[in-house]
């Protein structure tokens, strides 16, 4: 059985699309605990009317406003189901959620689900959506269980800090004691990390359909309209907290930093009021940021020297600075840092007389060829498979079509992981030197 836990407070404008929705499954061995927090319209009527026409349906009533997150972890505490989900009360589903993420657990044996969201707007809510997927995602995630063992942070997928798009083993929310935090926003952030943190198997849906359609509105009883950054900092300092209590910092605190810094950098440019963002600033500036680099003490030193430099540039810079706004890339860094180690290549390249193509002149390409322009270094041409910029100038190159490739290439660069992957299928058997510039600037080897 599957135990459906859905939160709700003065939900009643959507409520019953959201019933319908979930009664609606293919998938019908389920309960849905519907918790109301307290609220002062028709949510309650509601939920009596449909549960007298379903028995699945099991109400709690909270007798004092306790927010999303002690809802949540009230459901989860009379759950009965082996499966765990918590969907929310202004949204709507795929038919076969249940069926599709419970027969994967099944499959997979595995202690986390995840699956396709979207954030729509109300009018269009109900037009169905297919999510595109490269081949190398699905080949990682979709066809064997993995965990965070066996990826480096920046590959193992940044996915979403909400509940909505995963499904739960119950017992293994039991053996890990993972509870949501009671915050007024952000409550979900460590709940989710921890889980992925935790499991020893995850497994993406390998269904491009999107299974649970998040519902973009603007009624007051939603607390993400006005939220306070300091809520992020919160769930932040508790996934420190909770991943030092379990013996797991040591192991994941580069995963850590980098989930830090990437919610920092994200939170800052939205908020909209500027007094709360220079407090939120000074706040980390003064405190936050020193608080947990000194956390890890000695495990600080895994983080990666970028989110390192992001973070620091909290310690060394005011915010009238700005440079929150736009701060270095990933690629930029490393080639300001490591750009040494590139021209030495391209250089013994040249003396063999070897011809080096870049391929691809997205952001990274372009930056590239600017920095090679101020080390006086040239390579003999460029390729794109995108026909639109095949023929246009760049850098003073004409941008070719791949085909050029085995006519003129001895070695050919790129500038992402992905381009490397799909660069390496397209190549097949050539014999061609394939090399992928951010790994060389970061001294890793490709997996």
């Amino acid at each position: 059985m599957v135990s459906i836990i859905m939160p709700l407070f003065n939900a009643a404008k959507y409520l019953p699309e959201a019933l319908h929705s979930v009664l609606g499954q293919t998938y019908q061995d389920f309960e849905l605990i519907c918790v109301d927090d307290c609220s002062t319209d028709d949510t309650g009527k509601f939920l009596k009317e449909f549960q007298k026409k379903d028995e699945r349906i099991k109400i709690l009533t909270n007798q004092k406003r306790l927010g999303a997150a002690l809802s949540r972890n009230r459901g989860l505490k009379g759950a009965q189901g082996e499966y765990v989900l918590f969907l929310d009360g202004d949204d709507i589903f795929e038919p076969e959620l249940l069926e599709k993420a419970g027969r994967a657990m099944e499959k997979y044996q595995t202690d986390v689900v995840c699956y396709e969201y979207l954030h729509v707007p109300s009018e269009t809510i109900y037009h169905k959506k297919v999510v595109e997927r490269s081949e190398r995602f699905i080949e990682n995630y979709c066809k064997k269980p993995f965990s965070a063992n066996g990826f480096e942070p920046r590959e193992f997928p940044n996915w979403s800090d909400a509940p909505y798009d995963k499904m739960f083993r119950k017992k293994f929310l039991e053996e890990n004691k993972l509870e949501f935090q009671d915050i007024p926003s952000c409550n979900d952030v460590c709940f989710a990390k921890m889980a992925l943190f935790c499991a020893q198997k995850i497994i993406w849906l390998e269904d491009r359909r999107v299974m649970v359609y998040v519902r973009d509105h603007f009624e007051p009883s939603r607390i993400s309209l006005d939220r306070d950054p300091m809520c992020v900092y919160y769930a932040m300092e508790n996934l420190a907290e909770e991943l030092y209590k379990r013996n797991l910092f040591s192991r994941l605190a580069e995963f850590f930093y980098y989930t830090f810094i990437s919610h920092l950098l994200y939170v800052l440019p939205k908020e909209k009021k500027e007094e709360r963002r220079k407090s939120f600033y000074d706040f980390l500036q003064k405190e936050g940021v020193p608080k947990l680099i000194a956390y890890g003490k000695g495990d600080y030193d895994k983080a990666d020297c970028y989110d390192k430099y992001l973070l620091e540039n909290f310690l060394n810079h005011t915010y009238e600075s700005g440079w929150f706004y736009n701060p270095q890339s990933y690629f930029q860094f490393y080639l300001k840092k490591n750009g040494e180690v590139l021209c030495n290549f391209l250089r013994e390249k040249q003396l063999q007389k070897k011809g080096v193509i870049l391929w691809g002149i997205g952001r990274n390409g372009t930056i590239l060829l600017d920095y090679l322009s101020e080390c006086s270094l040239k390579i003999s041409g460029i390729v794109d498979g995108d026909e639109s910029k095949q023929g246009t100038n760049v850098g003073g190159y004409k941008i070719e079509k791949p085909e050029i490739c085995c006519r003129e290439a001895d070695c050919i660069i790129v500038a992402s992981k992905q381009l490397y992957i799909d660069v390496k299928s397209a190549l097949g058997n050539t014999g061609i030197e394939l090399v992928n510039i951010v790994e060389l600037l970061t001294k890793r080897k490709d997996t």
